[in-house]
């Protein structure tokens, strides 16, 4: 299994596999390749039918245009491709022409021919089953084997990734205005923090708070502001949300740091044995993954066990199946900016489920969970995941 900076992924939105991917395609193509004449691109599948409302095309020229390259833009949607968010590439040098095909996996991972970005395995296990079973006898933390495994580098980036999402909800709370797009969709992160201060009942006072996190950061992907995936940009809200949380329980940044990396590691099994793409497998992929992550994060952060770390993922991502990527008109706004908002809130509530039930009367472990996901993913029909086919995708908007 490779590193978890492939969930932590610094950039652009409003998509990790609609923006950031094609942006790390099309600098692979650059720096591969000399002399460049002209490239044409041909975006298939998902890319192709929701390409305009994630700024695919947009990235795509504005990567090309900075180096001057002469770019042609063309999207099928028709041809049937293996992988819904794929890319083809012809690129005319004085050396001749040459064609290459690039997949966006999701989280801002692309797949070329030659290797894959963070392909380095790292990892001897992929399953948390079987990470469980090494530690357990080891008498380890979860932290303290990915800590381990990535060595204490991993700590600064993941200080970068904490900087990155800091500045990201505080540009989110101080921005008021409509978010870019035919939706013309109100930001309310502002709005939502400035009641959350006004409130008196504690309980209301917290979870305003706590959304207006979640708000932020996703108004700002919206927004195409720089952002982390955790594990998507569709879903960078969840973890902000979660940390927000954390903050007002008194948890140190150094343990949020650390619960960082035991989220990520929850995500990178997902990624592995499964998807975090909405293409691939629905919105479940994205937020429920994401969700799974913060109630890791949650429970290394109050100090609970490893079980109930795995229990609390399990928890989160069971109840997120089903989940579909059917955003209206290819936008990442509705549902997907409220939806980060509201599974920052069940990533805490499957945490406290989790401190309420004991690890040993699951009977249900995480890996079937993700396998089942993925199950599920495949089986719902493909204009669920993220073409603008069917569903929420459908409504038209007329205010």
């Amino acid at each position: 299994m490779q590193s978890i900076k492939d969930i932590y992924v610094i950039g652009h939105g409003p998509s990790s596999s609609h923006t950031m991917g094609p942006a790390f395609a099309s600098k692979y193509i650059i720096d591969k390749y000399v002399d460049i004449k002209e490239v044409e691109v041909v975006l298939y599948g998902s890319l192709a039918l929701t390409g305009k409302g994630h700024l695919t095309d947009y990235i795509i020229e504005k990567t090309f245009n900075e180096h001057k390259i002469p770019l042609k833009i063309f999207f099928n949607y028709t041809i049937e491709v293996n992988h819904p968010n794929t890319m083809e590439f012809l690129i005319k040098t004085s050396n001749g022409e040459f064609k290459e095909e690039i997949v966006s996996l999701g989280g801002g991972t692309i797949l070329t021919k030659d290797s894959c970005f963070f392909r380095n395995e790292i990892y001897e296990f992929s399953t948390l089953t079987d990470i469980l079973r090494y530690i357990k006898k080891r008498n380890m933390s979860i932290y303290e084997y990915a800590l381990s495994i990535e060595g204490d580098s991993i700590i600064s980036y993941l200080k970068d990734v904490l900087n990155t999402m800091d500045k990201c909800v505080e540009d989110g709370l101080n921005k008021e205005g409509v978010l870019p797009g035919k939706l013309k969709v109100k930001r309310k992160a502002k709005e939502i923090y400035e009641k959350s201060l006004k409130e008196g009942n504690p309980f209301i006072k917290e979870q305003l708070f706590i959304m207006s996190h979640a708000y932020a950061a996703s108004e700002e992907n919206a927004a195409g502001g720089v952002v982390s995936t955790a594990p998507t940009c569709g879903s960078c809200g969840v973890i902000p949300g979660v940390i927000a949380y954390l903050r007002k329980n008194s948890v140190s940044n150094e343990r949020i740091i650390e619960s960082l990396l035991v989220g990520g590691l929850i995500g990178k099994i997902v990624k592995t044995n499964a998807s975090v793409s909405g293409a691939v497998a629905g919105c479940q992929a994205e937020i429920g993954t994401a969700t799974a992550m913060g109630a890791a994060m949650i429970m290394h952060a109050f100090h609970l066990s490893n079980e109930n770390i795995a229990q609390a993922s399990e928890i989160a991502l069971e109840h997120s199946l089903g989940l579909t990527c059917d955003p209206i008109q290819g936008y990442v706004q509705i549902p997907c900016i409220e939806r980060n908002a509201i599974f920052a809130l069940k990533a805490i509530n499957s945490a406290s489920l989790a401190m309420s039930i004991s690890s040993k009367a699951s009977k249900i472990n995480f890996d079937q969970i993700v396998h089942t996901m993925y199950e599920t993913g495949i089986d719902l029909q493909k204009g669920y995941r993220e073409t603008s086919e069917k569903g929420m995708s459908k409504i038209k908007i007329t205010k």
